[in-house]
């Protein structure tokens, strides 16, 4: 049975043909609410097709071709690193990936921008950072820029991006302002920006969202919800390194927005690791476009290995460069500086 999903830009076809729908549910809950169902009207072009198979039933011929070891995504995330062997069928003009280990198989068309995956439940990893990495290049593709950024929804229902590079404090502040109760958690990572009449849409996008330790221990009761109490508490494990929590436990955490879309209102740009009193300082013209021009604010999907590996899309055009719209847009939008934190914290 084939599901048609779009989050506003990036449509994609998902073909359940497993003999059972976990992998495929597990799948669609994931994406919640950034991505919604939608009818096919047999019109609007869809961006991907992936059908889903049994493991089994990945042809053993199509093995024996995928001979070539590739890594196609590496973290230091346990589970999340993906190793596989490519091949290549020169009478098809298909292409193989094979992931021993998981039992995860992949036949690629890249003209028909299909791709046949097989695999079990544990296969999960696998299928989602195919989704979600083709997606972004095909937002990239279609004009969107991807902020390296948090979000919450302000009281009055506009979107708050909290940028910035890594250890800038995003997921602190983000957090700070989540549990004063007056906003609410939107996405947790990476925001989509485009523009829509003049102003800039800005979409949260699925993630599993990584908690610093020091933050777990500045806020007890989320470590528990999260189920990262003993993490907190093991004081052999430095502020400063990260753990993965489920997106579902974040949200249940936190009281978070049922929408996946709105309309960027402000963007805060934190610096926890200087301490003292919190100062909040609005940015001037100059001051933005060198943020919005400064290599740390947003990411570029045609430089990741996970988004470009199967070819599916021709990334060769793509370049580092925001949208002359879109930066009209952002200098419409209020920018913040927030040096040190509200209250005293352990760590971002």
């Amino acid at each position: 049975m084939s599901r048609y999903l779009c989050n506003g830009r990036y449509r994609f076809e998902l073909d359940d043909q497993t003999s059972g729908s976990a992998l495929a549910q597990r799948l669609r809950v994931f994406l919640a609410p950034y991505f919604a169902e939608v009818d096919d009207d047999g019109q609007t072009t869809v961006d991907l097709r992936v059908r889903l198979h049994d493991s089994a039933a990945f042809n053993p011929e199509w093995m024996s071709l995928c001979v070539t070891p590739d890594i196609i995504r590496e973290t230091y995330a346990p589970g999340f690193t993906l190793r596989v062997l490519r091949g290549h069928d020169p009478e098809t003009g298909l292409d193989y990936a094979w992931d021993a280990e998981t039992r995860v198989g992949y036949r690629i068309d890249r003209a028909r921008h299909t791709v046949d995956f097989h695999g079990d439940e544990n296969a999960f990893i696998h299928l989602i950072e195919l989704v979600r990495y083709y997606g972004l290049l095909v937002e990239q593709a279609k004009g969107s820029v991807i902020m390296h950024a948090s979000a919450v929804v302000a009281p009055d229902g506009g979107i708050v991006a909290i940028g910035g590079a890594k250890g800038a404090g995003k997921t602190t502040t983000m957090l700070d302002l989540v549990l004063s109760d007056e906003y609410l958690y939107f996405s947790g990572d990476k925001l989509l920006l485009d523009s829509v009449d003049g102003r800039i849409r800005a979409r949260g996008w699925p993630d599993y969202p990584h908690v610093g330790v020091g933050t777990l221990r500045t806020h007890p009761e989320l470590a528990k919800r999260l189920d990262l109490a003993a993490v907190a508490d093991d004081l052999s494990i430095a502020h400063t390194e990260k753990r993965l929590c489920k997106p579902e436990a974040m949200r249940a955490a936190l009281k978070a927005s049922p929408e996946g879309c709105g309309w960027l209102e402000t963007v805060i740009l934190p610096n926890v690791a200087a301490r003292g009193k919190l100062r909040v300082h609005a940015m001037g013209r100059d001051a933005i476009l060198e943020q919005i021009h400064s290599p740390t604010l947003f990411e570029w999907p045609h430089r990741f290995v996970t988004s470009t590996w199967h070819g599916l899309l021709d990334a060769g055009s793509l370049t580092d460069s925001v949208p002359p719209q879109i930066v009209r847009g952002l200098l419409g939008v209020q920018w913040q500086s927030r040096v040190g934190v509200a209250r005293e914290l352990i760590s971002a």
